[in-house]
Parts: structure tokens; C-alpha cells; sequence
């Protein structure tokens, strides 16, 4: 009886084992999601827009970037142009570290809708804030952005106070 009270134990013991390893070893959309764009915050960091643009949806509908009133559309024929816009953007944030802050990931079947705040440290001035909206489409087990929307950009202030 001692013996199989020892098995049974090894055995429940292996069991949750497994079951903890399998749910440690899949992510869920939303951190499919949040980890792309940590990895868009250090390729935006290390100006590579190359690095930024493969995780754009240029395929279907394409691209938008909205920025107040400003639009523009990027498709699958606009891949230099779209790495010259993204190069441009980069370029103004010239050595200014990014923080993201107060992330939000909505899932909804093949779409999704991630909220943050980019906060932009700079050295020689106050730092800046911009709410931002992007929206994401699955493609396969990956989730690509296909647009991005600053919110406001009136809203800057001090992420130091």
C-alpha cells in the first residue's frame, strides 16, 4: 500500500509538472503581442527601420500611419518608400530613448488592438508623451501591424514629475 501511495504521489507530482511546463511554454496572443512590441521599441531605439518594417502588414489592405491629420498608406509595392518614411521618423528621435507605458492588448478573433504610451527620454529636454493606437491582423502564428495611430500629440508632458 506505502508503494502505491509513492507511485501515486510521483505520478500526481509529474502531472502538474507537465501541465506547468506546457502553460510556461505557450504564450498567449496578448503576449505574442506585448513582446513584438518591445521588440518594435528596440528596433525604433537602434534606427533600424528595416527591422520595423517586417512587422508591418504590407500584404492585403496595407499600411497606415495616421498622425493627427496626416495619413499616409503603404502597400506591398511601397516597401522603399515606406523604409524612407520609417528612416525619416527615426531619424527625428535622433538619440532619445523609448519607453513604453500602460500597455493594453484587446484580442478579437484574427484582429487586435494594442494601447500605450511612447514616452520619449531626451537629454537637453523635457521628455514627450504620445498615446498610441495599433492595429494588428494574425498572420499565421504572428501578429502584424497594419495601422498605427498617434491619439494626440498635444497631450506632451513631463514623464518626470
Amino acid at each position: 500500500m506505502r508503494r502505491v501511495t509513492i507511485y501515486g504521489i510521483a505520478l500526481a507530482v509529474a502531472v502538474v509538472a507537465v501541465v506547468v511546463g506546457v502553460d510556461l511554454l505557450t504564450q498567449t496572443d496578448e503576449e505574442r503581442i506585448e513582446r513584438m512590441l518591445d521588440e518594435m521599441r528596440s528596433a525604433a531605439s537602434a534606427g533600424r527601420s528595416d527591422r520595423l518594417a517586417a512587422q508591418l502588414d504590407l500584404d492585403g489592405e496595407g499600411f497606415e500611419v495616421a498622425i493627427g491629420r496626416n495619413r499616409e498608406h503603404f502597400g506591398a509595392d511601397d516597401v522603399e518608400a515606406l523604409e524612407e518614411y520609417l528612416a525619416d521618423g527615426l531619424a527625428w528621435l535622433g538619440d532619445a530613448s523609448l519607453r513604453l507605458e500602460g500597455t493594453t492588448v484587446q484580442v478579437s478573433g484574427e484582429r487586435a488592438h494594442a494601447y500605450f504610451r511612447v514616452v520619449l527620454l531626451r537629454r537637453d529636454a523635457a521628455d514627450q508623451s504620445v498615446p498610441i493606437d495599433l492595429t494588428l491582423r494574425r498572420a499565421g502564428d504572428e501578429w502584424r501591424v497594419t495601422r498605427f495611430r498617434a491619439l494626440s500629440t498635444a497631450g506632451q508632458r513631463s514623464a518626470r514629475r
